[in-house]
């Protein structure tokens, strides 16, 4: 069987991309995941889980960000 995938979700920081055996490829940055639909699915509901508790922890941070390039840090 010969895979081949095609790209069925993308923004500025990831790309999903289906295979032809069903597989999902989930790139982030330089790092890809291949996993079946269902484990991609338990992954979504975590980050919507764990990003959830973030802002209900402190609601001023939502999403966490990285605000500092390690310059400001004690060397």
């Amino acid at each position: 069987m010969e895979h081949r995938t095609r790209t069925v979700a993308q923004n500025e920081q990831c790309t999903v991309q289906q295979c032809t055996c069903g597989m999902l490829h989930v790139s982030v940055g330089a790092v890809t995941v291949r996993m079946r639909p269902a484990a991609a699915g338990q992954l979504r509901d975590a980050l919507a889980a764990a990003l959830q508790k973030i802002e209900a922890d402190d609601p001023s941070r939502g999403a966490p960000r990285v605000t500092s390039r390690g310059d400001d840090l004690p060397s």
